[in-house]
């Protein structure tokens, strides 16, 4: 847990059905592009034959990232090492599923969806603002919400949307986002956009604060700033390149 010892932790089977439910949002995405858009899967980020490589290449880069920032949190006194809970282990796998699914489903509808969906009718800056208002707001009404969220998530899905430009598929942005979430929570043990899961590493704040993220979690932390800005300064670097 973040902050509070006595928080409430969203059941295994509830945290599944609520993740779960994020396979109808490629499923409606299919549906519109192809029926009402009429163009394909592939003008969406659905390359063929990188699939693994690509999912990896995310996976990597989320680990990178999480990494970061809990060693810069430890280090600044920020996050603080409790234990190891073993009990736990069995439920990464659910856990890994759950946010495998939530996070590939919302980058195809704001990476795969909407910043092409803009891209093709406006500018690509544009584009990019537009598909992080989509990406913040299904985050409004979570647990510590607050300005920095705001900041920091727009930093991010403009990460992911330069990634995104870059490599040219869903599969790498998926990545990324399922390593961000699932070591986040379930891993270190620290709140992911202000929810709870119970975690196989307890790692938690000194004290709530703008540099930890309080009780949204780091999603919520100057510390995050600082590491998604570095990321984004590479990757314009590299994308330059």
């Amino acid at each position: 847990m973040f902050f509070d010892p006595n928080a409430q932790i969203q059941t295994p089977l509830n945290f599944l059905l609520v993740h779960l439910s994020f396979i109808f949002s490629p499923i409606l995405i299919y549906l519109f592009i192809t029926k009402i858009e009429k163009r394909s899967l592939r003008s969406i980020g659905f390359s063929k034959g990188n699939v693994i490589s690509s999912t990896l290449k995310g996976l990597l880069i989320g680990l990178v990232l999480i990494f970061a920032i809990i060693i810069i949190g430890v280090l600044f006194g920020q996050f603080k090492y409790n234990g190891i809970d073993f009990s736990s282990c069995i439920l990464l796998i659910l856990y890994f599923i759950g946010y495998g699914v939530q996070s590939f489903g919302e980058e195809i509808y704001c990476r795969g969806w909407a910043l092409t969906y803009f891209a093709r009718r406006h500018s690509i800056l544009f584009a990019i603002l537009a598909s992080n208002i989509v990406f913040i707001l299904p985050h409004l009404g979570n647990n510590g919400f607050d300005i920095l969220s705001i900041v920091n998530i727009f930093l991010i899905g403009t990460l992911f949307a330069i990634i995104f430009l870059k490599y040219d598929n869903i599969w790498i942005c998926g990545g990324i986002h399922t390593a961000w979430n699932f070591l986040l929570g379930p891993v270190f043990g620290l709140n992911v956009s202000g929810s709870t899961t119970y975690s196989l590493l307890k790692f938690s704040a000194i004290s709530p604060n703008i540099l930890n993220g309080r009780t949204f979690g780091p999603e919520s932390s100057l510390i995050v700033s600082f590491v998604v800005i570095v990321a984004i300064v590479i990757s314009v670097y590299v994308l330059k390149k």
